[in-house]
């Protein structure tokens, strides 16, 4: 089996180049197991990864054109099995980007705003199952910003003020808890709600299968509109 990887060390070259490498292949062998293999065996390959299992979302990749997790994305025996970096982020070295600008405002989104400590009452208070099943799933988020790459509104350099997939997911799940008393329908609109184009492409990707992008984005705007806060321009 062949597989293409890109290589690239901003600090050395001028510009990437792609190598190709024999692979023997199995049955429902994914791309995280052939880049270890090559990086083993051949050559080595600056990547990231660690649960091996589309949690820690440190191995997100471009695969044949589409962003991806090598995790659970299976390479094709005779298939192209093309490896790029992930699109839209600054590459460090080979297939190792840098999230950190999405990282971090995401870290500062999901800090649970409160005008006081919760009371052990408040705690202790069961909380509507309606709401855990809104909540429950945007928990499987990786951060692994695949649908932030996938994106057609981020990727075109679009409004500046779209945060995207992965920031709209993490306002949506504050917006959900019970606990947080922040104004996450503001927060969303100013954050580029609207600019969505609702093409569903970030489900599409994502392989934290629960979570259903557009849902999340028509509850968001429901709240928004009932409030009189979507944008005059706004379709």
């Amino acid at each position: 089996m062949k597989v293409k990887v890109q290589k690239y060390d901003p600090s050395a070259d001028d510009a990437p180049t792609m190598k190709e490498y024999t692979v023997d292949y199995h049955e429902h062998m994914t791309v995280l197991e052939a880049l270890v293999k090559i990086n083993a065996e051949q050559e080595p390959i600056v990547f990231d990864y660690s649960c091996r299992g589309r949690t820690c979302g440190r191995c997100a990749i471009t695969f044949n054109g589409t962003p991806a997790l090598a995790c659970v994305t299976c390479v094709e025996e005779n298939g192209d099995n093309e490896v790029k970096p992930l699109t839209g982020f600054p590459v460090i070295r080979d297939l190792i980007v840098d999230k950190s600008k999405v990282h971090e405002r995401v870290a500062a989104i999901e800090v649970r705003q409160r005008a006081e400590k919760m009371t052990l009452e408040e705690i202790n208070k069961p909380v509507d199952p309606e709401i855990c099943k809104k909540i429950a799933p945007l928990e499987y988020c990786a951060r692994c910003c695949v649908c932030t790459a996938v994106c057609p509104v981020v990727q075109s350099k679009g409004p500046k003020n779209y945060i995207g997939p992965t920031g709209m997911i993490a306002i949506g799940l504050r917006y959900y808890d019970p606990y947080d008393e922040g104004d996450r329908v503001v927060q969303a609109v100013q954050n580029g709600l609207y600019n969505c184009i609702m093409c569903g492409r970030c489900t599409e990707v994502c392989k934290a299968l629960e979570i259903d992008h557009l849902s999340v984005w028509k509850d968001l705007r429901s709240a928004a509109e009932a409030r009189g806060l979507k944008p005059a321009d706004a379709s």
